[in-house]
This record gives structure tokens, C-alpha cells and sequence, in this order.
């Protein structure tokens, strides 16, 4: 069962596009961790990955 509900593949795209254009890095980590958790990455591998608790 997904953590998240789907999201449409043009909205993931302008979230592709706000990490990397944003200088909130904290809002560019948690627009990441929606994107691994929607492939469906564990929760556990996305804090690890992203260097958060």
C-alpha cells in the first residue's frame, strides 16, 4: 500500500522543477522525499538517503 497518494506525472514534474529551482533547501529535501516515497522507496531508505531522522 502506497505512504502517498498518486501524483500526477505533470505535477511531479513542476516538483522536479521547484528542487531544483528553489534556494529552500529544507523545501526542495521534503519535494524529494514525496518523489521517492511515490516510487515507492521505504520511508527508512528516503531518511537515509536524505540525511534526515
Amino acid at each position: 500500500m502506497p505512504i502517498i497518494a498518486p501524483i500526477p506525472r505533470g505535477e511531479r514534474r513542476l516538483m522536479q522543477k521547484a528542487i531544483h529551482k528553489t534556494r529552500d533547501k529544507n523545501h526542495a529535501r521534503r519535494l524529494t522525499a514525496m518523489l521517492m516515497l511515490h516510487r515507492g522507496e521505504r520511508v527508512s531508505d528516503v531518511a537515509r538517503t536524505l540525511c534526515c531522522a
